[in-house]
């Protein structure tokens, strides 16, 4: 009698081995593209932080270059609104990156909490609730 055929064990490894080449490629390409939604938000908190930073700094020594120009001050206008300029963006910074874990509207107590509008109606005895 004949044996039948078995198949190869190497070939079929080395498929397996190519088909999970395949997807990993696939996915580092789908990461590296930018199609992640947490990767497209982290990627525009950056740009939002950097932006505010340099117009904040820009905005200052702008102004302190008008006011030099206006008053005669030639460099201490800009030197202050400078420094003004650059206090602003970091104050910016640290509110953007204080309130990153936050949810727009809301509202911490100071301890960590964050419920909306707490202890507001207590104060004013008002709600809005229709019902």
């Amino acid at each position: 009698m004949t044996e039948p055929e078995r198949p190869d064990p190497l070939a079929a490894l080395g498929e397996r081995l190519e088909r999970a080449r395949r997807a990993r490629e696939g996915g580092r390409r789908a990461i590296e593209g930018g199609t992640d939604p947490s990767s497209r938000a982290a990627m525009g908190q950056g740009f939002r932080i950097g932006i505010e930073l340099v117009v904040a700094v820009f905005f200052g020594v702008a102004l302190g270059w008008a006011i030099d120009r206006w008053f005669g001050t030639r460099p201490w206008g800009l030197l202050v609104f400078l420094f003004l300029g650059i206090g602003a963006g970091m104050t910016n910074v640290y509110r953007v990156v204080k309130g990153l874990g936050m949810t727009v509207g809301y509202k911490g107590d100071g301890r960590g909490g964050s419920e909306p509008g707490k202890g507001e109606r207590g104060k004013s005895g008002w709600d809005d609730d229709e019902d």
